[in-house]
Parts: C-alpha cells; sequence; structure tokens
C-alpha cells in the first residue's frame, strides 16, 4: 500500500517525464550547443573539480589550525532510508559468511572474516553523484544519441549496461578544499518542510546570521546546506523517503555563478521534491551535474559542524573509484 504522497507524485512526474516530455523532440527547453562544450574543452570528463588547482588546495590546508576531524558521514547499515520510486526496490545488504568465514589456518590457527555487500551501493546512504548520473533527454523518446551528459556525451556514445565508458565515478579525483556550510534550519529556528523551498534571500540571511556574506563562497569551494530535514534519519525513516525540502531553481542559478566544485545536503535531493513546478523536476540536479560540471553530495550528517558552530573548514572526500558507476559511497569529513 502507498503511504506516502510522494510516491504518486514521483510516479506522476516519472511518467510525465518518460513517456510525455520524452517523446516530444524539443519539450526540455535545451539546445545541443546550449551549455557544451564545457570551460574545459570538449574532451573533459573531470567538470568542476578543474578548479582544484594547488593554491587552493595549500589555501584549505591553511585553515586547519586545531586539528579537529568533524565527521560529514552516515553509517551505512541495512537499516538506513532507502529512497526508492517503488516500494522496498532498492536493498542494501551485508552478509558475512560463516563464522568465521576462513580457517583457522597454520599452526597458529588464524581464523578471519569477510563480508559480502549487495544492493545500490553507489546511490544509497551518504553518495556522492558521478557526472554520468544524470542527463538531458533533447531527442525524441528511445534515440539514446538524444539523451546527453555533460559535456555533451550521448546514452549511445558512452552508456553501457555494464557502466559508463566516460564521466564514470573513477574520473573522480580526491577532493581537499574549502567547505561552506549554511545552516538554514538555524536561520528559520526550525526544520525545514517536505517540499519547502529557500531562496537567495534565505541563503543571504543565514550567512548574514553566521557572520558570512556571499562573497565568503569563492571558485572551487565546496557548498554546504542544512535543512534539518537529516535529523529524521534512522528515526523516521519513512518521512525521510518521502520527500525533502530544498534550495530554489533561482537559488540553484546563482549557486552556478559562484563557480563552486560541488553541493552538498542532509538529504537526498539538492532541490524540493516534490517541487513547486510539476513540469520541472530536480532542476538543481541538471544545472549542477548535466550542464555546468558540478558534483552533488546527499545525506551528510552535519550535527556535530552545527553544535561546534563551524561553517568554513578544510573539507576532505575521497570517490570510490568503480569503474563506469554513476556515484559513490565514502566518508566526507571536515577538519578545522
Amino acid at each position: 500500500m502507498i503511504k506516502s504522497g510522494l510516491l504518486v507524485s514521483i510516479l506522476f512526474l516519472f511518467t510525465l517525464t518518460t513517456e510525455n516530455s520524452l517523446a516530444e523532440e524539443g519539450t526540455s527547453g535545451y539546445t545541443p550547443d546550449s551549455w557544451w562544450p564545457s570551460e574545459w574543452g570538449a574532451d573533459d570528463q573531470l567538470g568542476a573539480l578543474n578548479r582544484l588547482d594547488s593554491k587552493k588546495i595549500l589555501a584549505a590546508a591553511a585553515m586547519i589550525k586545531q586539528g579537529k576531524i568533524y565527521d560529514m558521514t552516515r553509517v551505512y547499515s541495512e537499516d538506513m532510508p532507502l529512497f526508492s520510486l517503488t516500494p522496498q526496490a532498492r536493498k542494501f545488504t551485508v552478509t558475512v559468511p560463516g563464522a568465521p568465514s576462513w580457517g583457522p589456518l597454520g599452526k597458529n590457527k588464524l581464523a578471519w572474516n569477510e563480508e559480502f555487500i549487495s544492493g545500490h551501493l553507489g546511490q544509497d546512504g551518504t553518495q556522492f553523484d558521478a557526472l554520468c548520473h544524470m542527463g538531458t533527454v533533447l531527442g525524441k523518446a528511445g534515440d539514446l544519441n538524444g539523451i546527453r551528459y555533460y559535456n555533451g556525451h550521448s546514452h549511445a556514445e558512452i552508456g553501457t549496461g555494464r557502466g559508463f565508458t566516460k564521466l564514470g565515478v573513477e574520473q573522480v579525483t580526491p577532493i581537499f578544499t574549502r567547505g561552506v556550510l549554511i545552516d538554514i534550519a538555524g536561520y528559520k529556528g526550525r526544520m525545514l518542510e517536505r517540499s519547502e523551498e529557500f531562496s537567495l534571500q534565505d541563503i543571504h540571511a543565514a550567512l548574514k546570521k553566521q557572520g558570512m556574506s556571499e562573497k565568503d563562497i569563492r571558485p572551487g569551494d565546496a557548498l554546504f546546506y542544512h535543512t534539518g530535514w537529516g535529523s529524521l534519519w534512522g528515526k523516521d525513516n519513512a518521512k525521510f523517503n518521502s520527500g525533502t525540502p530544498g534550495m530554489s531553481d533561482k537559488a540553484g542559478d546563482w549557486v552556478v555563478t559562484k563557480k563552486v566544485v560541488l553541493v552538498g545536503s542532509d538529504n537526498w535531493a539538492v532541490e524540493a521534491i516534490p517541487g513547486p513546478d510539476l513540469d520541472n523536476f530536480a532542476p538543481n540536479h541538471q544545472k549542477f551535474l548535466v550542464e555546468n560540471g558540478i558534483y552533488i553530495m546527499e545525506n551528510l550528517d552535519f550535527s556535530s559542524l552545527i553544535s561546534a558552530e563551524v561553517y568554513d573548514f578544510a573539507f576532505v572526500f575521497g570517490a570510490v573509484p568503480i569503474k563506469g558507476a554513476t556515484g559513490s559511497p565514502g566518508r566526507p569529513f571536515a577538519i578545522r
């Protein structure tokens, strides 16, 4: 039984996108020459991470004064929220066969354990979206040449049943840069609600409350925002999965102008879902990943940073280089 109105809304959006909009050429409103080749050239697969030069990395390192680490990762577990368009479609299981798995071997009788992990590994829990995660359909339904990804790569060119030949997460270099956290929930004094958008004006006000301004967001930074939705993690998974608050479409446009390398949130999207415009599904995913090569991180835990009132920091993350994968788990953390 469907217990959430979100499922109905998303299935409607999915149907709208895949059956109606995709069948008509040009309904997406984008043209092939509008967002490729990228500013880093037609062959680029790195996207916004090109902005991380040695100067930017050294500047981030200089922020470390206390030697304190703030973990931003949710624990990967079988009972974590698993978002899906249909009930129970995603799985995450850990199996340790045997007791123990192997041994004992040798006169010293050494035994050891190993595990099998199965499920939707790259897109569950705290996750990092590669540039092949999202594309825009510019042609007719079923035309793989008309599905375009970052830098104009078509699905026919790079998509296979065994992963992507370009833009896979293995192309992502380790990330070490300056991070900025915007506490939207702190500014509003409450957790944002499902489908609630925050505006560019809200961003400015939240930054001001933190003693910062938009000038404090610099090219090459990793930008994060806290909606409070993450407080539902492991406590009310059904509500957590039912939708998200997020930044407005226009706020997303502004983020692009700031030339950040990635955007991260404490829920599973970087926009409100269901959003106010049912004809415009997940617009920030589209403008970040597809059009500008800006990476996305989701389901982050900001609680330790919020508690310590730490809003800028050195940020560290390494994607697991799974060849051709659309995303990756990992262990993002902040250092001050």
